[in-house]
């Protein structure tokens, strides 16, 4: 691979808007990317310019963790088709308007003459896409670094591989059964396993969600649903709710089959995540959980 050329397709990916030019580097990506030979964990991070592929403890939900004890390896990708490929295909509207890629360090990329963060997160994606086999090497090597440190600092480990997307990594969560994995998901064929921790993720008030919703209550799975922030309060307080925003550590949460309240964080498609109805004000959450459990919650 030639110095520096999947980085400059990131960028120019990120920066270009017409769709037949984003394809064809999409094209140049994926050949490069199939060209390339995996030698070892320090060389693919110097031809990337990665600092890390995951990372540990770094978002401020991941770093909440820590007053439990857990260190948090945490990846992040191009969310949605950000990358040129659907990376979570059971979003909807709203969810990928109000996504949280266009929140924290992604949201300052704006402001840069030139962007860094989705660049970085397009590569990620890119290799996950075109060359999982190299991705689960080095997410391997990550997940075994982090698993040492973490126990040389008296602290348990944890594993969340769709910080920012919802992909199928079985391979990696069975390879490392003394592991704790766990993900947010949509995907309603997505299972648990023993060292597998699932929360089911609110889209929309669908027919459709509202059953998959209904069946992963029946497995005893929690749902998580974003609410506007003024009303985030009076929802936590309703019930079988509770706050999600305490920490990201999900497989900790002692609910099953209840409904976990996100406060929503401001994105660039806030507005619209409201009109989508994925971001619930009190009494939408109200109608949802009636919907889901029958207890008549009465909107007002």
């Amino acid at each position: 691979m030639k110095n520096n050329s999947i980085n400059q397709l990131a960028i120019d990916y990120f920066l270009e808007k017409g769709k037949a030019k984003k394809f064809g580097i999409l094209l140049k990506a994926e050949k490069l990317l199939n060209q390339y030979q995996f030698s070892s964990y320090s060389r693919f991070k110097k031809d990337f310019g990665f600092a890390y592929f995951a990372g540990i403890n770094t978002s401020q939900k991941t770093i909440k963790g820590i007053k439990e004890n857990y260190n948090t390896l945490i990846l992040y990708l191009s969310a949605s088709k950000n990358a040129g490929k659907d990376l979570c295909s059971f979003a909807t509207t709203g969810c990928r308007m109000a996504c949280l890629e266009d929140s924290g360090q992604a949201a300052l990329d704006i402001h840069k003459k030139i962007p860094t963060v989705k660049p970085s997160r397009i590569k990620k994606s890119w290799i996950c896409i075109y060359r999982p086999d190299i991705a689960e090497k080095v997410l391997q090597h990550e997940i075994d670094s982090g698993f040492r440190k973490s126990k040389l600092q008296g602290r348990k480990f944890s594993v969340r591989l769709n910080g920012t997307s919802d992909l199928n990594w079985y391979n990696l969560i069975n390879q490392n059964p003394f592991v704790k994995f766990y993900d947010y998901t949509k995907n309603p064929n997505r299972t648990q396993t023993p060292n597998y921790h699932i929360t089911f993720s609110y889209s929309s008030m669908q027919s459709t969600r509202i059953e998959h919703y209904k069946s992963a209550i029946a497995k005893g799975i929690n749902i998580a649903i974003p609410v506007v922030r003024k009303d985030f309060d009076a929802a936590i307080k309703l019930e079988k709710c509770f706050s999600m925003d305490d920490t990201d550590l999900r497989f900790l949460d002692k609910g099953k089959g209840s409904f976990g309240i996100l406060k929503a964080k401001k994105t660039k498609g806030e507005q619209i995540g409201k009109d989508e109805q994925f971001l619930l004000s009190l009494n939408d959450l109200k109608i949802l959980i009636n919907s889901l459990t029958n207890n008549h919650l009465i909107a007002s």
